[in-house]
């Protein structure tokens, strides 16, 4: 009687210790890491329409947003810029107005409030007509803090870009193609996440990848860009770097 008593505590020690030791895992990882929520994309078949995302309900507990807008412009994009729209009220910094030729992309942040899930964030671009479409993708972080960006243009060849990078980051990269639209293959270690191929007009691409998994870097230079196809004479990269908060 004594011995079987003796054991069941035994076994329930056991279990509290493993669901302890999971728990504390889970907490250490947590507090350690960006904590990558998820993305959702959004896209407008026309430059002057709007790119409507619904968040999703994965993005509720979030404490950072990013936005992605990405579309072609006139020939003097310094005018042309992305304007966003949104239901739950959140407060965006658009970071980043990178100019690819005639084409741009934008990048923006805002702290997490609370309401989230089923917002509607929207965005259209400030030309007057255009038929060659943007998009726009969004992404939610639980413990994410915007540390920056870095940006290259290019003609021809294989777009890539290096930075050094601390161990943690999640690193997402921006890609635009002014001529040539078949979707890219990503350098070993992201994978795609969203792209629009241009069919008309000057056959634009604008794609968007992201590490894998999120903030898995152990810290040092980095290799970001393509592997395939080569490029066309106007291409942009812009890397988006977030740290753990």
């Amino acid at each position: 009687m004594v011995r079987r008593a003796v054991t069941a505590v035994a076994r329930v020690l056991v279990l509290v210790l493993a669901v302890s030791g999971l728990v504390a895992c889970g907490s250490v990882s947590d507090r350690g890491g960006v904590g990558y929520l998820g993305a959702v994309s959004a896209d407008s078949p026309l430059e002057n329409g709007v790119a409507r995302a619904t968040l999703p309900p994965t993005f509720q507990g979030a404490n950072l947003l990013v936005a992605i807008a990405m579309g072609d412009g006139p020939d003097s994009p310094a005018t042309q810029h992305s304007l966003l729209g949104d239901t739950g009220r959140h407060q965006w910094t658009r970071h980043d107005h990178h100019i690819v030729f005639g084409s741009i992309i934008d990048v923006y942040t805002a702290p997490a409030n609370g309401s989230e899930a089923g917002a509607v964030l929207s965005s259209e671009m400030t030309v007057k007509r255009g038929d060659e479409g943007h998009t726009l993708t969004v992404l939610a972080y639980r413990h994410g803090h915007f540390e920056g960006t870095t940006e290259r243009n290019g003609h021809f060849g294989i777009p890539q870009l290096r930075q050094s990078v601390p161990a943690g980051e999640d690193v997402l990269t921006a890609f635009g193609d002014g001529r040539q639209n078949t979707p890219i293959t990503p350098v070993p270690g992201f994978r795609p996440l969203h792209a629009l191929p241009i069919a008309d007009g000057d056959r634009d691409l604008y794609q968007v990848s992201r590490l894998e998994p999120p903030g898995s870097w152990s810290g040092g230079e980095m290799l970001t860009g393509n592997l395939a196809p080569p490029a066309s004479a106007y291409w942009g990269l812009v890397n988006v770097n977030i740290a753990p908060a």
